[in-house]
C-alpha cells in the first residue's frame, strides 16, 4: 500500500513539474508583435515605446541567461527522480534529498522571477505583469488576457 501510493505521488510530482516545464516553455512570445504570452494585455504592449519593448525583450533574455543554471540543475533532479523511480527498489532516502533540493532550486528561481517581475514593472508600469503570480514569464497566471 505505501508502495503504491509512493508512487502514485511521486507521478503526479513528476506530471506536475513537467507541465511547469511546458508551461514555461510554451509561453514564450515575442514582445515585438502581438504574440505575447506571459505578458497579460497584449494590446498595452502594443502602446509601449519599441524602446521600452526593446528593454523587455532584452530583460528576458537576461533572465533566461541568468536563470539557466538553475534551469539546467533542475532538469537534471526530474531526470535523476526519474531514473531512480524506475529501479526495483528506489531509495527514499535518495528521493527525500532530491525533492529538497528541487525545493531550493524552485527557491531560488522564485525569488529571481520576482526581481524579474519588479525590473519589468520599472519599464513599463503601465502593465499588468503580476497576473504570473510568480510563475515568471509565460506563467499562467490571473487577470490580464492570456490567451493560450
Amino acid at each position: 500500500m505505501k508502495k503504491t501510493t509512493l508512487i502514485i505521488s511521486t507521478t503526479l510530482m513528476i506530471a506536475l513539474v513537467f507541465g511547469s516545464a511546458y508551461a514555461w516553455d510554451h509561453g514564450n512570445g515575442m514582445i515585438n508583435n502581438q504574440y505575447c504570452r506571459g505578458y497579460g494585455n497584449r494590446n498595452a504592449l502594443n502602446d509601449l515605446s519599441k524602446e521600452q519593448q526593446n528593454q523587455l525583450t532584452a530583460l528576458r533574455q537576461a533572465f533566461i541567461d541568468g536563470t539557466y543554471e538553475l534551469r539546467s540543475a533542475q532538469m537534471e533532479k526530474r531526470r535523476q527522480i526519474g531514473l531512480l523511480m524506475q529501479t526495483s527498489d528506489p531509495d527514499r532516502a535518495k528521493l527525500t534529498q532530491l525533492y529538497s533540493g528541487m525545493d531550493d532550486l524552485n527557491k531560488q528561481l522564485r525569488e529571481k522571477q520576482l526581481d524579474y517581475q519588479l525590473e519589468t514593472k520599472k519599464i513599463a508600469p503601465g502593465v499588468n505583469f503580476g497576473q504570473w503570480n510568480g510563475r515568471g514569464p509565460g506563467g499562467r497566471g490571473y487577470g490580464g488576457e492570456n490567451h493560450h
